[in-house]
């Protein structure tokens, strides 16, 4: 096998390697958030509407406790043969109804199964009036005390929805301690029991409507947050679902590196992000300003963790000609056991006189590989992130799935894409200048020694350096089309520092060496 197609294997390898041990930081969504994601793809068919002089609504908990709304009305969907869809109608003009009926089963619907249709249309009002009842007794529990709100009025709609929402989850699971699926189950079961399998929907519509489901909330992790608030964008929900507060015990039990390192990670963007936010920053800006900050926090730590590494390097760099010269003396160090011997020897006093470990380089990426892991399960899995956007680019979003949208490219999402296309190739090209200047600076020193002949051994060692950065790099911008947007604003950031850190100490070596 040629040399070339070794380390291109090795590069796929590498690549394939980073893309498992990305997967190994866990989501910090619980089962409770789950839920309320469920919910945010799939509310019910039932809307609630102001209606002066209805009969109150009334739920009482086993303990006395009781919620009391008045002046609502509850609103099913019929049947409208020209939409030829299900829609809501009392009096305005007709919407479809965005839930299951239309959309997340349609497949099963078209394929001849028992769908959403009139005869079993009581089933999913039950279940809806089931979720209800639990949602708003658990509301007063909480509480401790009975409720009363007035649909009429804003304060009371806004006090009916708020409850609606945060204890949405009651719909799919009852608590932490339980699977997602429990609570669902156990209603379907009893409004089988009760409707029998002529009205309740078929297997194969169960089947589809968990897999689709499942599916819809498995793409999302942004569930680290230490404040208890709405986030995100999901499913058919306009202003974000509710996200508890993580703790950093709860950060513990997920595992090591999410206690060492992620939720530290994630509560710097948290304390950022909600600082600019503070200071009435748009929330899209804010999370841009908080990844900005939090990336010069991060890199600066790593830098002064490496710092005795770093100046080594940069010493490598210093004694470039010098090391040219002693490689140019052996030019049969390839062939020759001799020559490779005491070539070795010399570059070894070389290295100890100044105080240099070759293998620096390979130190620092042992270190920044796990803290470069733990930036993304941060990044990824920040709700503040997940909330507002900047040019129309949601920083939670995969770039390539941005990019390979139409509606993106598009006023309706504001040229998404091309918000995402720009951070992209700004990513690649800060990137490319930032792990290629390095291997430009040591050429145009070498290039300043006199050749006294050609070194085979070292050419080989140094077109290898080459391809391991290519493969590098190119794993890096695949990577950053791959993963979140905040991740490629993240590499951007540290790739203008690296750059500027490697300028820097270019400068100063070089001002050191004349100065000598």
């Amino acid at each position: 096998m040629k040399k070339r197609t070794k380390l291109a294997l090795s590069g796929i390898a590498a690549v394939a390697g980073l893309l498992a041990l990305a997967g190994c930081t866990k989501s910090f969504c619980s089962n409770v958030d789950t839920g309320r994601m469920l919910y945010a793809f799939d509310p019910g068919i039932t809307k609630y509407e102001e209606n002066v002089g209805s009969p109150d609504l009334v739920f009482t908990s086993e303990s006395g406790l009781s919620y009391t709304v008045k002046n609502v009305v509850a609103v099913l969907p019929t049947y409208d043969k020209e939409e030829k869809a299900y829609v809501f109608g009392s009096g305005e003009t007709k919407e479809k109804a965005k839930t299951y009926l239309n959309e997340i089963n349609k497949s099963v619907i078209d394929g001849g199964s028992i769908g959403v249709n009139d005869n079993n249309l009581p089933y999913f009002a039950a279940f809806d009036d089931i979720v209800l009842e639990d949602t708003l007794i658990k509301a007063v529990l909480d509480g401790g005390e009975s409720v009363v709100v007035d649909y009429s009025t804003e304060e009371g709609k806004s006090k009916f929805n708020r409850d609606l929402s945060f204890y949405s989850y009651l719909k799919f699971v009852e608590d932490d301690a339980h699977g997602v699926w429990e609570k669902w189950d156990k209603i379907h079961t009893s409004l089988v029991e009760f409707y029998g399998i002529d009205v309740a929907p078929s297997t194969d519509f169960v089947n589809n409507y968990k897999s689709k489901m499942g599916g819809y909330v498995a793409q999302y992790r942004t569930c680290l947050t230490t404040k208890t608030d709405k986030y995100g964008t999901y499913g058919y929900s306009t202003d974000g679902i509710y996200i508890e507060a993580k703790t950093w015990g709860y950060a513990w039990s997920k595992g090591f590196f999410e206690g060492l390192l992620v939720y530290p990670i994630g509560w710097l963007i948290d304390q950022i992000t909600f600082g600019f936010r503070n200071a009435n920053v748009a929330p899209g800006w804010a999370a841009l300003l908080g990844i900005f900050f939090v990336t010069l926090i991060v890199r600066g730590i790593m830098m002064l963790a490496t710092f005795k590494t770093t100046a080594g390097n940069a010493k490598m760099t210093e004694l470039q000609p010098e090391i040219t010269k002693i490689q140019n003396k052996y030019p049969n160090s390839n062939t020759s056991q001799v020559e490779k011997q005491r070539m070795a020897e010399e570059m070894n006093r070389l290295y100890k006189k100044n105080k240099i470990n070759p293998f620096s380089s390979i130190i620092i990426m042992i270190v920044q590989f796990p803290i470069f892991i733990c930036v993304w399960g941060a990044l990824s899995g920040s709700a503040a992130l997940a909330s507002g956007t900047v040019l129309g680019l949601d920083l939670s979003v995969t770039i390539r799935q941005v990019l390979f949208d139409g509606a993106n490219w598009g006023p309706a999402r504001g040229y998404a894409a091309v918000t995402a296309l720009f951070l992209f190739l700004l990513m690649a090209g800060a990137q490319a200048v930032s792990m290629l200047l390095p291997q430009w600076i040591q050429k145009a020193k070498a290039k300043k020694v006199a050749k006294l002949g050609t070194n085979p051994a070292q050419k080989s060692q140094n077109n290898k350096m080459k391809w391991f950065t290519y493969i590098m790099l190119a794993m890096i911008i695949f990577m950053g089309f791959s993963l979140v947007s905040a991740m490629g604003v993240y590499w951007l950031v540290g790739a203008v520092i690296s750059t500027a850190q490697t300028l820097i100490t270019q400068a100063v070596t070089e001002h050191r060496r004349k100065k000598k």
